[in-house]
């Protein structure tokens, strides 16, 4: 039989157990992992940035990771990426304030500096994050976050253009901006999917 310890370890970190309401809160994480970072040699000395918005809320959108234009106005998805974000989201009828964001990778880093080791001292705290946050919706855009929250080793493109359950939320993996940015060819499946979310989020009640 399951201690209560190692209930609440499956049901923050497990894809099928429900999610339940977490004990911490977002400062209490956050801090966690500034202490931790600090003597992370691939992470220390870099700035980090977390979360915005409310929580026990509809929608919340996981990218990658910072920008430098997030670092220097202190926003997330800010420059071109974050007005790509805006169009994308008036599109559905929704705004920033409708939801949480975060990122998978809370440093500013290329996909190159993503390596396995950083990965998997951010996956964690993003599990934490979201057992605080409780969406009900995720979006998780791009490869890192949407192999970060459902372990899979499929590609973005395998995995886009349907929900797949994470702890009782809902999420649809979406290409990520800055990616629609150098290949706008791709703005077309993220219409399809950000319809998909606009129905499944319009009939969740308050």
């Amino acid at each position: 039989m399951m201690s209560d310890e190692q209930r609440e370890q499956s049901s923050l970190f497990g894809n099928d157990a429900p999610l339940i309401e977490s004990r911490e809160t977002l400062a209490d994480i956050n801090r966690e992992m500034t202490e931790r970072a600090a003597l992370y040699p691939e992470i220390k000395d870099r700035p980090l940035m977390f979360g915005e918005g409310e929580t026990n809320i509809k929608l919340a959108l996981v990218g990658e990771s910072p920008s430098p234009p997030d670092i220097n106005s202190g926003h997330l998805f800010t420059g071109p990426s974050g007005d790509l974000l805006d169009r994308i989201l008036a599109a559905i009828n929704l705004t920033r304030e409708s939801l949480y964001i975060t990122n998978a990778i809370k440093m500013v880093c290329s996909g190159d500096e993503i390596t396995p080791s950083v990965l998997s001292f951010f996956t964690p705290y993003l599990h934490r994050e979201l057992a605080v946050v409780r969406p009900r919706i995720i979006i998780a855009s791009g490869n890192t976050p949407t192999k970060a929250l459902l372990n899979s080793k499929k590609g973005i493109t395998q995995m886009r253009g349907e929900f797949h359950n994470y702890n009782g939320a809902q999420l649809m993996p979406m290409f990520n901006p800055a990616y629609l940015l150098r290949d706008p060819t791709k703005k077309r499946e993220v219409w399809e999917d950000m319809k998909k979310v606009r129905d499944l989020y319009n009939s969740l009640k308050d």
